[in-house]
């Protein structure tokens, strides 16, 4: 990925009380994420414009089963729903992306636009963390629609000046990318507006993320 980058936006950002799972901060803030593992890396930022809608860019890699993909694109974010208890919060979300796509393969090479809706499910306390989302990208007769679970939980509470350890498993499939689902055993380290995965998946590859928030 070139300069142009880097200076791109994304949306995971956290309520400070609370995991963070959300995909959206207080209006006026910016959040930047870094993601990269063998088969998939990207950057991305977003600038949330109310409590309820965020724009951003964004830009990633992927690759497996003999395919490559570069895309670049902007998104927009909305929150469908909120609901807040005494120590917990539940989030539907619908992220909404469209750009162009470079689709590579052994036979051919061809450039699409594309439009790529995502909803997201998410529920989370100061001990406990769970995800589910489901992302629709057709770009031509291909069919690379991504599906995530994400679930975990946290030792002890802490406070927002204190680093908050988490225990995450991720299972992600990507059709046409990947043969079987993959599977990441993950250390997730959380300190104020710092958000820090470190993982390896079921075939012992690395993967990292970071997101910060300013």
């Amino acid at each position: 990925m070139n300069s142009f980058y880097i200076i791109l936006v994304f949306l995971l950002a956290s309520h400070q009380s609370i995991l963070s799972a959300a995909p959206m901060s207080f209006k006026g803030s910016v959040t930047t994420m870094a993601t990269a593992s063998k088969n998939y890396s990207s950057i991305e930022s977003s600038y949330v414009m109310t409590p309820k809608y965020a724009l951003g860019l964004k830009a990633y890699e992927s690759k497996g089963n003999g395919y490559k993909l570069k895309a670049k694109g902007m998104f927009h974010l909305r929150k469908l729903m909120r609901i807040n208890a005494i120590n917990s919060q539940t989030n539907l979300w619908l992220y909404t992306d469209v750009g162009r796509i470079n689709v590579k393969n052994s036979l051919k090479e061809d450039n699409h636009s594309y439009l790529s809706p995502t909803l997201q499910f998410d529920y989370e306390t100061k001990r406990l963390f769970g995800l589910v989302s489901h992302q629709i990208l057709r770009v031509g007769h291909e069919n690379f629609d991504t599906t995530k679970i994400e679930g975990g939980f946290s030792f002890y509470e802490t406070g927002y000046n204190e680093t908050q350890p988490w225990i995450i498993l991720k299972a992600k499939n990507t059709n046409s990318i990947l043969n079987k689902i993959e599977y990441i055993s993950t250390l997730r380290l959380i300190n104020k507006a710092v958000f820090m995965d470190a993982g390896m998946t079921n075939d012992g590859d690395p993967s990292f993320h970071i997101m910060y928030t300013f």
